[in-house]
């Protein structure tokens, strides 16, 4: 899967956290959808992070490589 096409699932994926956040009508459900909305974005913050670190990695050793 392509990054764009990555990121797009991702954000699909909170507007939609969001959206049901926005619509729900009980508090309960509201809280609910919160908490799995800020779950996710603590989970993608993790993967940006990984990459970031991963990518920074590679770069390290393509250095020592030379």
């Amino acid at each position: 899967m392509s990054k764009e096409t990555h990121l797009k699932v991702m954000m699909d994926k909170m507007n939609k956290l969001a959206n049901a956040v926005h619509n729900a009508k009980d508090l309960g459900m509201k809280q609910i959808w919160t908490d799995k909305w800020y779950a996710l974005v603590k989970q993608y913050a993790q993967q940006i992070k990984n990459d970031k670190a991963f990518q920074d990695n590679v770069k390290a050793n393509e250095r020592l490589n030379d």
